[in-house]
Order: C-alpha cells, then structure tokens, then sequence
C-alpha cells in the first residue's frame, strides 16, 4: 500500500482543496456544486485539526476527506481510482467520529452514481443506502409557459421578518410526506435554507397564497458558480394538493429565472417520492442527467 504523508488542513490550504473538490464534482454532478466563499463557511464551522485530512504524495494533493456534522465522512480523490487512498481516509474519519461520541456513531454521507471507486468503497465497509435521489434538469431555450391557478390563489414573493414561521411551517408540513425527512427545529431549517447568509435572495423564494393562507411554496436559489437556479424545496401543503398548485409554482419559478437570464435549472428528488414528484418534474420537461445515493452506516 502507497504511504502518503497525512495532516489536517489549514485555512491557506483552502483554494488547493476546493480545485480538488471542484475537480471531482465536475466528473460527478457535470458541475461545481460548491464555490470557494461556501467552502469557507463551512471551514468556520469545522475544527480543522480534528475534522479534515489531506493526504500528500510526493509533495501533491492526492485526496482530502472532511468530517461534516460530526457523522459526514466525504472524501475527494485527485485520482477517483485510488481505492487505497479512499480506504486510508475512511478509516481516519471513522476514527475522528468515534473520538466525538464513545457509544454509538450514526455515519451519512452523499455518492455520485458515476463514483464507482466511493459506491463500492463504502459498501464494501459496512455502509448501506436505502435513499436514492435524482437531479433533474431543465436549460430553456424560450420563456417557460404560464402558469395556471386555481380560483382563489395568489402568487407572491417571500418578504423577509414577516414569512418566516409560517413559510417554515409550510414546508415542514409538506415534508412530513417524505420517508425519510427528519423534522427540523425553526433555527435548523434557517440554516439548511441559508437564510443567514449574503447569499439568500427572498426575491426567488414564492408563495401561492388564499388571502391570509400559504398554499404551498417554491424556495429557490442561484448558483453562480455554476450559473444555475436549483429549485431547492417545492411544497404544497395536503389539503391544497392535486389542484395544480405545484406545477404553477415551478413555472412561475422558472419565469422569474428566465427574466433574469438564468437558463440552467436543476433541483434533487427522492427517485421513489411518496407522492410521485418525479412525474410532476417531467410534465413541466425536466429531464433526469444524475443520481446520487445516500449511505449510512452505525458503529
């Protein structure tokens, strides 16, 4: 087995790893997914010494692996076919996340469909996935179609310190039909929204309204990295479902992206969604380009 010379990160190792990480997710999502100023966020929310790794060979970047939330191992590979490498930062992040909980660990983490050497990497360590998403894209080459909405139903954008409880209502509810969301606290939905960075823009967040009452809503965001709008949470809560106001949302979404110049679209499903979300993507022609499966793994 190749030795490689092995160190935590530190913050002007930044740009080498985020070529890397780039690199890699290029080969699997066709795209960067994370851009460098995300990638410093996240950096503020880790202890470099005891979450990352970096792995040297003959004074080059060969891999890196990062400990998220205590229980994410990712690893990145300058060489995705380096199975030794990958097993070698496995096994040092497993060994930080026992370090963080002495009883019993419950370890996540997100492989591309295309990453064969990371699918049979993890597998082959007692890791197992259930869950399976796919990215669905759309690139518009003319404006979207209008959208239609039931009698009653109003359109709007999101306004900042007066939609948050009751959007964040809204979408957990709808969530409770996903099998396998885990209820989220107010102050942890505002953070896996992003609402407390620069970057949130409540301009491409809508909500389809009856007077005073949130139908459903469609909370989207731009990647500028990638020059692509992700629709992030589409939801229609139980009682206003099968009216279409699903369907409105994402080409009122879509409008509004078209208007700024964005073509790209994206967003990330559950394959076997409870209430068939894939055929909804695809009547409004968004069509399936990557999967991704989750694997888990308790030690």
């Amino acid at each position: 087995m190749k030795k490689y010379s092995v160190r935590p990160a530190i913050q002007t190792d930044i740009d080498e790893v985020h070529g890397l990480i780039t690199n890699q997710n290029i080969l699997d999502y066709g795209s960067a997914t994370k851009s460098i100023d995300e990638l410093k966020r996240s950096w503020q929310s880790l202890n470099l010494e005891e979450d990352t790794c970096m792995a040297y060979s003959e004074g080059k970047l060969a891999g890196y692996g990062e400990l998220l939330d205590n229980d994410s191992p990712f690893i990145y590979l300058e060489n995705r076919n380096n199975v030794d490498l990958a097993f070698q930062l496995l096994t040092i992040l497993e060994e930080k996340a026992m370090k963080r909980k002495k009883d019993k660990v419950e370890l996540f983490t997100r492989i591309s469909e295309k990453n064969n050497t990371l699918l049979q990497l993890f597998a082959s360590n007692g890791y197992k996935s259930n869950l399976s998403f796919l990215i669905m894209e759309l690139v518009m080459e003319e404006a979207p179609p209008a959208p239609q909405w039931i009698n009653g139903i109003t359109v709007r954008t999101f306004m900042k310190d007066q939609d948050e409880q009751i959007t964040y209502q809204t979408d957990e509810e709808a969530a409770q039909d996903k099998g396998y969301h885990t209820p989220l606290s107010y102050e942890g939905w505002i953070k896996r929204m992003g609402m407390d960075r620069e970057t949130f823009d409540p301009g491409l967040w809508f909500l389809a309204c009856r007077e005073n009452e949130i139908a459903g809503v469609a909370l989207n965001l731009y990647n500028k990295e990638s020059d692509t709008g992700w629709v992030d949470h589409l939801s229609v809560r139980r009682a206003w479902r099968r009216k279409g106001i699903g369907k409105a949302l994402l080409l009122h979404s879509f409008g509004e992206f078209y208007r700024r110049g964005i073509r790209r679209l994206r967003l990330s499903v559950d394959s076997k969604s409870l209430t068939n979300a894939p055929r909804l993507y695809e009547s409004v022609e968004m069509k399936t380009i990557q999967q991704y499966h989750i694997y888990t793994k308790e030690i």
